[in-house]
């Protein structure tokens, strides 16, 4: 069963969403670095990787299986991008990401992929329309860091949104992009499907079912081994990335909603959705969504903070050797 959230989840609501826009002085390297100095403050125990070994060199991957690997048990991921407690570690990380990405035809949105670093991104998102305006976004929530362009009228829904979110390495786990055509612009929907399908369909792609009437929303996932999937949405038989059951839809800014958890089985997920005038073909609106949870955090960034953690536990433990309780 699937339960789409229409309002904020209740563990949400006072976990406020700041958005400063940039007008000057925008460093994004200052962004990672504070989120990630901001990470290392959070708790005192930063998050492992299941599976991950205590002491770990900056190098070494946590993933159970090798890329292309069959999980011998599903997992589930959470939205912090770690297993849930007694689930099989996650398959694939943001090590092994790269060698799995140079496997398959790697999708994008507007030139940004998944993986890219945001300082290599902003200047290609930039270029998409020259009327962004470029704002920061935090999401006390997981220590997300993110980066969103507008353009429309200041205070309205804009017309153009571009939004990506990037891991403790500045590296991109979710690239979103809104877009609101004009009223006497608007899309035939074949036009739309052809051109989907003709920038997204791999070569060896399996379809389980995109031919409803009328429908203008797609999905696109890819397996660990490579395999792509397509379908009308990720619940399709067999897909990697399908909801899990009592899956719940979250918004984590006021453009992206994401599913609160994601099976290890899910290597990357494009969904394409979008709003169509009342009894035509006619699209007015649509949304494209990527993401690989594989990405979420930096796996090297994660161990360090690991055994930073366990070193000075180890310190603090033999200080407090010598000291004597006083009966």
């Amino acid at each position: 069963m699937k339960i789409i959230a229409s309002l904020f989840l209740a563990s949400l609501v006072a976990l406020p969403v700041h958005a400063s826009a940039q007008s000057s002085g925008f460093s994004l390297k200052k962004i990672i670095k504070d989120s990630v100095k901001e990470g290392q403050q959070s708790g005192s125990k930063p998050e492992q990787t299941a599976g991950a070994p205590t002491t770990t060199s900056a190098t070494t991957p946590t993933t159970q299986g090798s890329v292309g690997s069959t999980p011998v048990k599903e997992g589930v991921v959470q939205l912090d991008g770690q297993p849930i407690p007694g689930s099989p570690g996650l398959l694939l990380d943001s090590n092994s990401f790269v060698k799995f990405a140079a496997g398959i035809r790697k999708p994008e949105i507007g030139g940004i992929s998944l993986g890219m670093n945001v300082n290599d991104a902003m200047p290609l998102i930039k270029k998409l329309n020259p009327a962004y305006r470029i704002e920061t976004l935090k999401i006390m929530v997981n220590n997300y860091r993110g980066v969103t362009a507008k353009a429309g009228p200041p205070n309205a829904i804009p017309t153009d949104q571009f939004t990506v979110y990037f891991n403790e390495a500045g590296n991109i786990w979710l690239v979103n992009r809104h877009i609101e055509l004009p009223k006497d612009q608007p899309l035939l929907l074949d036009t739309y499907k052809k051109a989907l399908f003709e920038k997204y369909d791999a070569s060896n792609t399996l379809i389980s079912e995109r031919n409803r009437a009328n429908y203008p929303d797609f999905a696109w996932s890819f397996g660990m081994n490579g395999q792509q999937y397509a379908s009308h949405n990720l619940d399709s038989k067999s897909a990697p990335c399908a909801s899990l059951p009592y899956t719940l839809y979250v918004p984590i800014t006021d453009s992206v909603t994401i599913p609160n958890n994601f099976r290890n089985t899910c290597a990357l997920a494009l969904t394409v959705s979008a709003h169509m005038q009342s009894k035509t073909d006619l699209i007015q609106s649509y949304t494209m969504l990527m993401y690989s949870p594989a990405l979420i955090r930096d796996v090297n960034t994660m161990n360090s903070l690991q055994a930073e953690y366990l070193k000075q536990k180890r310190e603090a433990e033999e200080k407090a050797r010598a000291n004597k309780p006083q009966f």
